[in-house]
């Protein structure tokens, strides 16, 4: 029996049950979950923190500028308590230990919490509600001061210039005005700019709406894929933005597809994300052949709370699906489709369009439908959801209510496919993929 993510519970199926001819094989793609247990947590990040990378320790930082406040210094104590330390958090739409983080952040810095503002990075997302920043800061929230960036509020934005590729850059003016400003993170697989963490905390993170849509227009080149560092305009314009608003220490933790954090890297952004992608690379990249078919999981919630998020997991997984062949998205999207113009361009064009569209007038959400159109020139899509099954038929995607009544489906018109090949001896019966955590998988044929 084979279990799979799926919100915040999972689903289960067996091959054997639904292989009418018991021809198919099936391989299981991404790492374990029942794999031993990595360190503690805590100790990793504390490590982490008395061990930074390029730069001093974060205490030292913290003290360094605050030092001229002395109780004889009324005027240069009323300045200095103008300053704040920032510390900028990924949003509700990722499933990074931001608790555990700031746990050790603030063990570090000892000072004063009313110093501190956390500023949730959101992007372009909608703000988190309550709940949701419960969830984010755990014990933590109703502890500090919180900021939630607005891409769209002109008030709260810097213009810091243009980046050689034309990008104007605003960034969030609480960000520019701390005294101290401190980058949180986890470094993952990203589908346009290789890999999160580090820079894209900043951009889009705590961007404004105009410098994130010119950034990610920049995604229909050959190298804005997910994994690919070098030549990637999209990650190299990011560079650029967080250097023109360069933090004073970051910390970024790698976890693995269970969500328990195996490494964690502090200091120097650019040193911590080096070393973050190495780390990364080895435990999410996959080298494997094709499959007629493949069986992949968003990974739960939150990756799967709404179809615009989840559909990450189809661009990192298509490339091992067999031209022709299927791919199964098994994605909860409590939350919808989640995007309205992924949505809008989803109903309005074919691959084709969408690419016009993204090269002439890129919007943002319009993006996800162009890789979206342009996987299914290839290969199958079917989505396993409680999404409205006639806006996916619409679309020219098979929609199930069950993983199941799709498995059975799907490997019947397979066999029928693969049936020739294998009279023709070219192939061997059906061949299935199972990747339980999409999100954090990246299959290289």
């Amino acid at each position: 029996m084979i279990r799979l993510p799926y919100g915040s519970n999972t689903v289960d199926f067996s091959v054997e049950d639904v292989d009418v001819t018991g021809e198919a094989t099936v391989e299981i793609l991404d790492l374990d979950d029942e794999t031993a247990a990595p360190a503690d947590a805590s100790e990793i990040l504390r490590y982490a923190l008395e061990h930074p990378l390029k730069t001093k320790r974060l205490r030292e930082i913290v003290a360094c500028a605050f030092e001229f406040e002395t109780p004889e210094s009324d005027e240069a104590g009323a300045q200095a308590k103008k300053k704040d330390i920032v510390i900028v958090v990924d949003d509700h739409t990722r499933n990074t230990p931001t608790e555990e983080m700031i746990d050790a952040l603030v063990e570090e810095i000892e000072i004063d919490t009313e110093r501190v503002i956390v500023l949730v990075a959101c992007g372009t997302h909608a703000a988190p509600g309550e709940h949701e920043l419960k969830r984010i800061l755990g014990k933590h929230y109703g502890r500090f001061r919180v900021c939630i960036h607005d891409c769209d509020d002109e008030r709260s934005l810097v213009y810091l210039g243009e980046t050689s590729r034309g990008t104007p850059v605003f960034v969030n003016s609480t960000y520019m005005n701390a005294a101290v400003r401190v980058l949180t993170g986890d470094i993952t697989l990203h589908y346009y700019a290789g890999f999160g963490g580090g820079r894209k905390s900043i951009l889009p993170g705590i961007s404004g709406r105009e410098t994130i849509k010119r950034n990610h227009a920049l995604l229909t080149d050959e190298n804005a894929r997910t994994g690919i560092i070098k030549g990637n305009p999209v990650h190299e314009d990011m560079c650029e933005v967080a250097a023109m608003a360069p933090p004073d220490f970051v910390l970024n933790i790698v976890s693995d597809s269970a969500g328990r954090i195996v490494a964690a890297f502090a200091g120097d952004m650019d040193e911590v994300f080096r070393r973050g992608v190495s780390v990364a690379s080895e435990i999410f990249i996959r080298r494997v052949p094709q499959y007629d078919m493949l069986i992949v999981s968003a990974g739960g919630f939150p990756k799967d709370r709404n179809l615009y998020q989840a559909s990450k997991a189809i661009e990192h997984c298509q490339s091992a699906v067999v031209s022709g062949g299927t791919l199964i998205l098994v994605a909860e999207c409590r939350d919808g489709i989640g995007d309205a113009i992924f949505e809008e361009w989803m109903n309005s064009y074919d691959y084709e369009d969408a690419e016009k569209a993204v090269k002439t007038n890129f919007v943002l959400g319009g993006h996800k439908a162009y890789y979206l159109r342009k996987t299914m020139r290839r290969i199958r899509i079917c989505i396993v959801s409680s999404l409205n099954s006639e806006t996916l038929h619409k679309w020219g995607i098979q929609s199930y209510d069950n993983i199941n009544d799709a498995i059975k489906e799907e490997i019947s018109m397979i066999q029928k496919k693969v049936q020739k090949r294998v009279q023709k001896k070219e192939k061997d019966g059906v061949k299935i993929g199972v990747v339980r955590n999409g999100m954090d998988s990246l299959l290289v044929v």
